[in-house]
């Protein structure tokens, strides 16, 4: 009898012994599910100049001039190029300077830029200091008439996402302009 008293105790303590391992087994846990949806950014940009295209040159007089990057609200951070392409021998006859923040991307002639962050609202950039280029005052009436070509200032904007890039030139680099 003990025999079966000592199989009895076995059983017991077996089905004890299964039974906590299977609760402890069945003890789970999970968490909540995170979405994450990934969406593209965009940079949007315009430029535009109320002042016309077509300016008479006058010796020693600023003419209105006032081309304008605007960086559209909610666009990315971004670096902000403007690129001024001079023809037809505008440093003979005219000057400019650019407007504050702007600044010359050594190495690449005519090209400025500046960092403009992420903002809920456009942000607004004149490109010539007082909106305005110079006639040099001492052009004369002679080298006006005898010109064949007038002298021209082209501008293009650019912009490119400054995540990425630590610095000016990598992005301009990086452009395909």
């Amino acid at each position: 009898m003990r025999k079966s008293y000592a199989w009895l105790l076995i059983a017991t303590i077996l089905l004890f012994t299964i039974s906590v391992g299977v609760t402890a087994a069945l003890l789970v846990s999970s968490s909540n599910t995170v979405v994450n949806t990934f969406t593209i950014g965009s940079i949007d940009i315009s430029l535009r100049e109320t002042t016309g295209d077509t300016y008479v040159m006058a010796p020693g007089v600023d003419v209105p001039k006032d081309p304008t990057v605007t960086v559209i609200a909610n666009s990315e951070s971004c670096w902000l190029f403007v690129k001024v392409e001079k023809e037809n021998g505008f440093d003979r006859f005219c000057d400019y300077e650019t407007a504050d923040g702007w600044s010359s991307l050594g190495g690449y002639e005519g090209v400025f830029y500046r960092a403009v962050e992420k903002s809920g609202h456009a942000q607004v950039f004149s490109v010539l200091k007082n909106n305005c280029i110079q006639i040099n005052e001492n052009v004369t009436e002679e080298q006006l008439n005898a010109l064949t070509s007038y002298p021209t200032l082209d501008f293009t904007a650019y912009a490119i996402q400054s995540d990425g890039f630590d610095n000016a030139h990598d992005a301009w680099e990086a452009l395909d302009q």
